[in-house]
């Protein structure tokens, strides 16, 4: 009964925050791309309800929700007692709660959101999952008004494909899971940074980045490591970078991109330390080491399972020489050839995709051309500096391209965005019309 009260009333509700957006991207692609955008959101949504239903049973979205809604009927029961201590699980204090979550730290945070979310949806998981949906599917749109400004006008349409249609993004953004509610605090992130870098509205850009901020160092931490790294760099690129490719190094903006990317790392590592520099690498071999342990028929390995785990202990360098192979995974694997189910085959498909644009992008430019095209556009940095690190961690700290498949959900945007606009010839800026007088063809001056 709460599935057919309270999911009609969330998708109406959805498509209506739909036409509003429609009304304020009026060009013809723009309302194209974003009508697909919305109908997959929420067929993916459904989509992903029946998998883990039916296909999948006993998988994270079902243990979420089998674990909310008897908090969720609790909290309504005695709100005084339970909000409290909900409270406390979310922020991932000590907490005195009726029923034990099935985890702690990030996962408790995850639990805690699961519930409130059931509270006010009427414990329907269809309600509860086309609300991520929809918040999902506004979290891109404003990371492509936050980029559509550092790209030409004819480029606006490779942006918006990228931002709102990556079939990754959206399939995994789109449930009951932790990637989803990242990608709903990470669109507002993105846009105040944004803001900050164009200094407009520069007190909201700093209230949506401090906000967004808190929730992913909640629910996925190394997360904010990437962005606070990559934005760095984004500030100080687009503030040293001049016309005509020109680099003017300012040392105050050079200090501000390295107090950001580590103002990043600190507050992750006081809050995990087992993310601080120091045992980062020890983290990935072991989280990598764990996830091998778990026989699945989507394992991979960067190194023999039996491999000595004290290795990690030596520190970063000790994980370098894995570091070509863990990105090459997280970025072109599942192969054709390794697709052992369904859901597997079409990620496979995707990444054969890319694969294959990611041939044509080296193959069009050169190493010097790429260099040259990236570095002349800030935002371009950031996009590489934001899934190079992303696909490292997740890469690195993995062993079942399953889990991967999820992990890698928010930088895909940025990584599809990088192949479509490095793909397409450059476009040499257009000069000063040549005056001619009338009658008579242009004259062409011969260099001196």
């Amino acid at each position: 009964m709460e599935d057919l009260i309270f999911a009609p009333l969330v998708l109406a509700i959805g498509f209506g925050i739909h036409q509003v957006l429609l009304r304020q991207h009026t060009k013809p692609f723009e309302q194209r791309l974003l009508n697909r955008s919305f109908v997959f959101h929420m067929a993916a949504g459904i989509a992903l309800i029946l998998v883990f239903t039916y296909y999948y049973p006993g998988g994270d979205m079902t243990s979420y929700h089998a674990y909310g809604v008897p908090m969720a009927d609790a909290l309504r029961y005695d709100f005084e007692s339970v909000a409290p201590e909900m409270w406390q699980l979310f922020i991932q204090g000590d907490y005195r709660l009726p029923l034990e979550p099935v985890g702690y730290g990030s996962t408790g945070t995850m639990q805690a959101v699961t519930v409130g979310l059931l509270f006010m949806l009427g414990n329907s998981i269809y309600a509860v999952t086309l609300f991520i949906c929809v918040l999902s599917y506004l979290a891109k749109v404003l990371i492509y008004r936050a980029l559509r400004s550092e790209f030409s006008d004819a480029q606006h349409e490779k942006v918006l494909f990228a931002s709102m249609l990556s079939p990754t993004a959206i399939v995994w953004t789109c449930a009951i899971l932790k990637e989803p509610i990242l990608m709903v605090v990470f669109g507002p992130t993105f846009l105040g940074l944004k803001m900050v870098l164009d200094g407009k509205r520069i007190g909201l850009g700093l209230v949506l980045i401090a906000f967004g901020s808190v929730m992913i160092l909640l629910i996925k931490p190394y997360v904010l490591i990437a962005l606070a790294i990559a934005g760095g760099l984004w500030i100080f690129w687009a503030r040293t970078l001049r016309s005509g490719g020109n680099i003017v190094v300012k040392p105050l903006y050079l200090v501000a991109a390295l107090a950001l990317g580590a103002l990043g790392f600190t507050a992750v590592s006081s809050f995990v330390p087992s993310l601080s520099p120091d045992r980062v690498a020890e983290t990935a071999q072991m989280q990598r080491r764990l996830a091998a342990v778990e026989e699945a028929g989507s394992n991979y390995y960067l190194e023999a399972p039996t491999a000595d785990a004290s290795e990690a202990s030596r520190g970063l360098l000790s994980q370098v020489r894995l570091m070509p192979l863990a990105l090459i995974t997280a970025l072109f694997r599942p192969f054709i050839f390794e697709s052992f189910s369904a859901m597997q085959f079409l990620n496979a498909i995707e990444m054969t995709w890319l694969t294959w644009m990611f041939i044509q992008v080296v193959r069009r430019n050169g190493r010097a051309g790429l260099v040259r095209r990236i570095t002349a556009n800030p935002a371009l940095v950031f996009c590489l500096a934001f899934v190079v690190i992303l696909a490292l961690g997740t890469g690195l700290s993995t062993a079942n391209l399953g889990t991967l498949s999820r992990y890698r959900a928010p930088m895909m945007p940025f990584f599809l965005l990088l192949l479509l606009i490095l793909r397409e010839p450059e476009v040499a800026p257009a000069g000063p019309p040549e005056k001619k007088t009338a009658g008579q063809p242009a004259l062409k001056t011969a260099p001196a």
